[in-house]
Order: C-alpha cells, then structure tokens, then sequence
C-alpha cells in the first residue's frame, strides 16, 4: 500500500471571507480562520479589498477498504497553506502570492461502515495544529463528525442524498480562546447519463443543492468590537462526471463542475472537482 493524493473537492470561492480582519490604528491586518478553512478546501477568500488564498493537499491513507458488513478505514493527512497579503484585484491580474502566511496540518482517522449496498456511515476525528508565520504562534485544530450518504438508482438515473454533521475549531493566542462552529449539511444530487464518451469514458451531468445550517454562527470576519457571522447557506450547483474517472497529473477526478452558494452574510462561486460534499 502507498501514500496518495485524492482530491474530493478543489474549491474556488469568490467574495466570502473565512479569515479575520483586525482593525489597529489605520492598519488592517488579515487572519485565517484555521478550521474553517481546513474542512472547506481550497479557495481564494475575500472580503473588501483584502483577500487570503489557501491551498489544501488533501493526502490520505487507506488501510481497509468500505465493504458491507466491514468497516473501513482511512488516515487523512490533510496539509493546508494560506497566503495573506493578498488583494482583490491582484486576482483579476492573475498574481500568485509568494509568501506563505500560515501553515496547518490535521491528521485524522476516518472510519466507514457500508450497511447496505447503497448506504454508507462514516464518522472521523482531526486533531492537528497551524503555525502562522507572520505572529510566529501556533493554535490547535481540532474537528469531528459523521456523515451519511445514499445513493438510489431509476433507471438510467441516479440519486444521491447526503446528511452530515461537523464540529471543528481552533485555539488562538495569546489568550488561548477556543474559535468554534457546529455545522449540518444536507445536500441531494441528481445525476443524468449522457450518450457522449470523453477520453472512452462513459458521461453523465449532475445538478445538486446543498444547505449549511451553523448552529452557532460561523464568524467569516472577527472586527474589535463586532463579529459579523453566517447561520444558514444554500448552494445549488452542475457537474460533468465521467466513468471511470478522469486523472489529472495522477489524481482521480469524478466531477468537475460549478457552484453558487448565497448566504445571509454573503455568496460565493465554487469550482468543484469531485463530489461537491464534504
């Protein structure tokens, strides 16, 4: 067995922040949001004229494969980079940030159990840390949950429903205050064959919906003295899919498609290579 890469989800979000932004004396300083930025994936984050790219390496170790009546297990090894620094336009200008800001790593054990042929359970637990280079700390990042997933065949269709609970975190400095969110995905997925074959690959298209409910409120941007926060997000959204799936420089892709996901305190534009749950 041998250490891969599998990319579930490439995300590339558009004006939604996932990181602080601290006001000192006429200074605007940007910082990420560990966990949050950890279980999202990969993206450009925003918010006015300040943004913060991260970059997720979702690495992962599969020990025993999901069978019914077996349970499978799973070592994630996530590696997350952010870059801080970074303007607005300097994505319309296509520049690439070249200091790293923050680091992350959040190993954890994912554990899977098909009950029937087409329901899985799996249920995971992350425990990890991130340095951030600019303040030269480093905060805990920690996340846990379970999730479920059903998929139904009609005919040449076929549906997929998917429910999932998240609960992740992290510490801050100097005071070591815990940063936290609860949140309950419930997302569907309607997939429809195509009779084109790509690269001798069977096609389909799927559309899907995907609603985010924060029991306690995701806060996107963190000021001295107000906390604006996100309760509820929908996101609806198309992939092309293909079978078996296609590699890019190695790495299977199933899907590859687009996401607008609007919320009370902001929206955002996902590219998604993969299922677009978490």
């Amino acid at each position: 067995m041998r250490l891969t890469r599998k990319s579930r989800q490439l995300i590339l979000l558009f004006p939604l922040a996932v990181f602080g932004t601290v006001v000192k004396a006429e200074e605007t300083v940007s910082q990420i949001n560990y966990a949050y930025a950890n279980y999202l994936g990969t993206g450009v984050y925003t918010a006015g004229d300040q943004a913060v790219q991260v970059y997720r390496m979702p690495f992962y170790y599969t020990l025993r494969e999901t069978e019914v009546g077996k349970t499978g297990i799973e070592f994630r090894l996530p590696v997350t980079v952010g870059f801080a620094n970074f303007e607005t336009t300097d994505i319309v200008d296509g520049k690439i940030p070249n200091n790293a800001a923050t680091i992350t790593f959040v190993p954890g054990v994912d554990l899977s159990y098909r009950i029937v042929d087409n329901w899985t359970v799996s249920t995971f637990l992350d425990l990890g840390f991130g340095y951030d280079f600019r303040y030269e700390n480093t905060a805990y990042v920690f996340g846990a949950g379970i999730r479920s997933l059903a998929t139904f065949e009609f005919s040449k269709h076929r549906l997929e429903l998917f429910n999932g609970f998240l609960y992740a975190g992290n510490t801050t400095q100097p005071d070591d205050d815990i940063i936290d969110f609860n949140q309950l995905e419930t997302g569907i997925n309607l997939q429809f064959p195509l009779k084109k074959r790509v690269w001798n690959r069977k096609t389909a298209v799927s559309t899907y919906y995907i609603n985010y409910l924060y029991f306690n409120d995701l806060n996107f941007l963190l000021h001295q003295q107000e906390a604006v926060g996100v309760s509820v997000q929908h996101e609806v959204g198309v992939t092309f899919d293909t079978f078996p799936d296609m590699e890019i420089l190695r790495i299977p892709f199933s899907r590859v498609g687009l996401g607008v996901r609007l919320g009370d305190e902001g929206e955002a534009i996902r590219l998604v290579f993969g299922v677009p749950f978490y």
